[in-house]
């Protein structure tokens, strides 16, 4: 409203100037002179003032600049510092986590040794305390047996010296005796005779009768817990598909044990697709390729775990006593871990897994039971190195934990390295945001530094003194103009000077 009513009395001040020149045509042209050299004066003052104030802007503007670029700087060296210290301790975690392998790896040999000498060493004390209880009850009843036979024939022998004797004597004071009267006795004494020996074969047969129960209800005993045996054993053995199961479900719960999510950090029974969704079939089977678990190492590499090995022949080599027959059993169960990594070998999982996720270049052969695994180890140590080159990485509970606790540091390094990026991504454009509203103030102090020219160059023309605007009023009123009493003008201006935050 100030600079509306200023404007009016301008342009009135120059209506009544103009008349004042025709009045004062002389006085006027020198008074216009010496005004227009006042103007350049100011103008010329005034540029200069403008020439200081657009350098001491561009002074802040490369102080600022120069302040970015050193955030900038500062942030990129503490991402690249954070970077190389997670790169160290990463590879300190890894080189501790192959330490623990092998430690762990050292002390299941070691007991793995340990426990078949243990075995080893009861089955010979069982073996020799059989063939001792044997050999002691044999000997009882053969003691037995001679015991009873020296005074069976010691009793015959004196039955039949005093048989004899009497018998001379009778023959002697009577020859009138038979030879049947000689005869009868001696039969009797010889039924006596065999009465005794079968009265002690039969003893001998009680004896041996409660033995041979008590070792028919052990046999029949044995029997039992062979059956209960055989019956896990023939399950495991003809139906695949609860071997399969019980090799799972100890998977499953190992994964579970690290914490390792399904959907995230693996899948079970996954089929493989292709880019467009489809399913995708082997070209050997025919069939949909679907491994046990896919584990994610991160959000782009994954390996295969198949857990379908055959105990079959192993629990018959724990079954069988003969050592021939182990041995062959152990030869069968060695050869069913070949055939698998050869199996496993030819499905390829890596050709069938399409961008942009890939696989390592080897399937992970789980293996449930760890005496299986090592003893197989045991007796063919090349086993391992073999199915290695063919691609397939043979793992019992054990390693497989270790493999898998690598996996879970991996994945808390991948969400270390995604929360850095952030960070990095952050810091870019919190520096472009600062860099805007340096820029953007910038252009705010150039408006603010224009509107103050403009105020105080409006402002001047009603200050009381040279060729104002109110020193015109003043003439004219002087001079017989009447000033509007609603509308009177004012006797004093204050010009706002705006301070420089430089000053």
């Amino acid at each position: 409203m100030t600079i509306a009513v200023g404007i009016l009395s301008a342009v009135l001040g120059i209506v009544i100037g103009i008349l004042v020149m025709r009045v004062k045509g002389a006085q006027r042209d020198a008074e216009c002179k010496q005004s227009s050299a006042e103007l350049e004066t100011q103008v010329a003052v005034l540029q200069s003032q403008l020439n200081a104030e657009t350098e001491k802007l561009h002074a802040a503007r490369e102080t600022a600049e120069n302040q970015l670029a050193e955030v900038k700087a500062e942030a990129e060296k503490r991402i690249a510092d954070e970077k190389d210290a997670s790169a160290k301790r990463l590879a300190a975690e890894k080189e501790e986590a192959e330490k623990r392998i092998a430690e762990e790896r050292s002390r299941a040999e070691k007991r793995l040794a340990d426990e078949k000498m243990a075995a080893e060493k009861r089955l010979e004390t069982e073996k020799q305390e059989l063939e001792r209880v044997h050999q002691n009850a044999f000997n009882e009843q053969k003691e037995r047996f001679d015991d009873i036979s020296k005074r069976l024939v010691a009793e015959a022998k004196s039955a039949t010296e005093e048989m004899l004797k009497q018998r001379q004597k009778d023959i002697a004071e009577s020859g009138h005796a038979t030879m049947e009267q000689l005869v009868n006795p001696l039969k009797e004494t010889i039924a006596k005779m065999e009465q005794t020996m079968k009265d002690s074969t039969l003893k001998q047969v009680e004896t041996n009768t409660s033995l041979k129960d008590a070792l028919s209800q052990a046999i029949d005993s044995n029997a039992k817990t062979k059956q209960t045996a055989d019956d896990l054993i023939r399950a495991f053995k003809h139906d695949s598909k609860i071997q399969g199961d019980w090799g799972e479900c100890v998977l499953e719960e190992l994964l579970a044990s690290l914490g390792l999510q399904e959907g995230t950090h693996f899948e079970t029974q996954a089929p493989l697709r292709d880019q467009n969704g489809n399913l995708l079939v082997s070209e050997e089977s025919g069939r949909s390729m679907r491994p046990d678990v896919i584990v994610h190492l991160d959000t782009k590499k994954d390996v295969i775990v198949d857990s379908k090995v055959s105990m079959a022949a192993f629990f018959e080599y724990n079954r069988a006593e003969d050592p021939e027959v182990r041995k062959d059993w152990l030869k069968k169960h060695i050869q069913s871990l070949e055939q698998h990594v050869k199996e496993l070998s030819g499905k390829k999982y890596e050709n069938y897994v399409k961008a942009p996720r890939e696989t390592i270049d080897f399937v992970i052969m789980f293996v449930p039971r760890a005496d299986a695994l090592w003893r197989a180890l045991a007796e063919k140590p090349s086993l391992w190195r073999e199915a290695m080159e063919k691609g397939v990485y043979i793992a019992d509970e054990q390693t497989l934990y270790a493999a898998l606790r690598i996996i879970k540091m991996t994945w808390r390094q991948v969400q270390q390295a995604q929360n850095q990026q952030k960070v990095f991504e952050l810091a870019n454009e919190m520096l472009k945001r600062v860099g805007m509203f340096v820029k953007q103030m910038g252009d705010v102090g150039k408006a603010l530094d224009n509107a103050q020219k403009a105020y105080q160059n409006g402002m001047s023309k009603f200050a009381e003194k040279g060729q104002s605007v109110l020193t015109t009023c003043r003439q004219l009123e002087s001079l017989g103009a009447k000033q509007d009493k609603n509308n009177p003008l004012p006797t004093e201006i204050e010009v706002i000077e705006m301070q420089d935050d430089a000053e």
